[in-house]
């Protein structure tokens, strides 16, 4: 089912749309950090409360309900396989043959697995339904606008912050670094390091792509919604008519996706042909690098409470990752049992 912007006043719906890109970013992040169940799982549900605030649940759950099966695949491949040294075992899936152990860690594995998958795929649902197609393009398009000082400050701290207790364990881990042995003289290159890295990755970032590409990318966020619908209305037009649409014989069923494909095609290049039109008799082939926008984006309070949040929780999760303690759960249940 495509996902389409619903019109709504929640605070979703409020925030910048850089802020919901990053909250995705962020998201993905966090999964990769944490590989805890019920820290992904708070974050799973909190996603999903502020998902049901934002847009019709019948509808969230339909696009969610179909990725369970898959995730749960994904989950007992590590509970099947995931077997580090030193696991706790708990018995064999086929035991008669002492086939596939099973273990403490592949069980709480898996079920952080499941988490993370939905935690992220949640993460782009309710960007995608929040957020109209052309904010969204917008966001990652170099638009011509007066940046503020204390924004880019404080990207560069942020991302510096972030780069510093990522690579914190290579100074931990190697008596030498850059050929440094002094403790404080390798803090203090690795911190300078981090600063150049972020202050580089800023600079890029903060280009966007040419507005070409933002127009492409927003006329291909608007197109999914549009193609899905007038693929319902061909199918449904192909039905009225008597028409199986789902034969049970594979050769048929080839011939029948054919005779939808081929009017769907020429719609799609119909349709395009009237967006270039429309696009050039707008004149925006014309001196496109002095074009101007009718939106500014301004991060307001909700935005920075959000993107604060979000990255004291990745900080946290590098920090428990540098010291170890990536899964509480894990090392909590483990300790139970010894």
């Amino acid at each position: 089912m495509a996902i389409q912007y619903q019109k709504g006043k929640s605070l979703l719906h409020t925030l910048d749309a850089r802020t919901k890109l990053l909250v995705f970013i962020g998201t993905t992040i966090t999964a990769m950090v944490f590989i805890d169940p019920i820290i992904m799982g708070i974050l799973f549900l909190f996603l999903y409360f502020l998902g049901r605030k934002a847009i019709d649940k019948d509808l969230l759950n339909k696009n969610l309900r179909m990725l369970v099966f898959i995730f749960l695949t994904f989950s007992m491949f590590q509970v099947l396989f995931f077997t580090p040294k030193n696991s706790h075992f708990l018995f064999y899936l086929i035991p008669w043959k002492q086939w596939i152990p099973v273990t403490v860690q592949g069980l709480i594995r898996g079920m952080a697995v499941f988490f993370r998958f939905f935690s992220v795929v949640l993460s782009v649902h309710l960007m995608l339904y929040t957020t109209p197609p052309v904010e969204l393009a917008l966001t990652i398009t170099e638009r011509g606008q007066k940046r503020k000082t204390l924004e880019d400050v404080g990207m560069v701290l942020g991302l510096g912050l972030l780069f510093f207790a990522s690579s914190l364990p290579s100074i931990l881990g190697n008596t030498t670094f850059l050929g440094l042995t002094n403790p404080a003289l390798k803090f203090c290159a690795l911190a300078v390091g981090c600063l150049l890295a972020a202050i580089a990755v800023q600079k890029v970032l903060s280009h966007g792509l040419p507005p070409e590409m933002g127009v492409a990318l927003m006329l291909g966020f608007a197109t999914v919604g549009i193609l899905s619908k007038q693929t319902q209305q061909i199918t449904n037009a192909q039905k009225a008519r008597g028409y199986d649409v789902q034969p049970k014989n594979l050769i048929r069923r080839v011939q029948v996706l054919t005779a939808l494909l081929i009017p769907i095609f020429m719609a799609t290049l119909e349709r395009s042909q009237d967006i270039s039109i429309a696009i050039l008799s707008r004149g925006f082939d014309y001196n496109i690098s002095a074009r101007t926008y009718r939106r500014e984006f301004i991060f307001h309070k909700d935005d920075f409470i959000v993107l604060g949040v979000l990255f004291a929780l990745i900080l946290a999760g590098l920090t428990l990752q540098n010291l170890g303690w990536s899964s509480p759960t894990e090392n909590f249940i483990l300790n139970l049992l010894k």
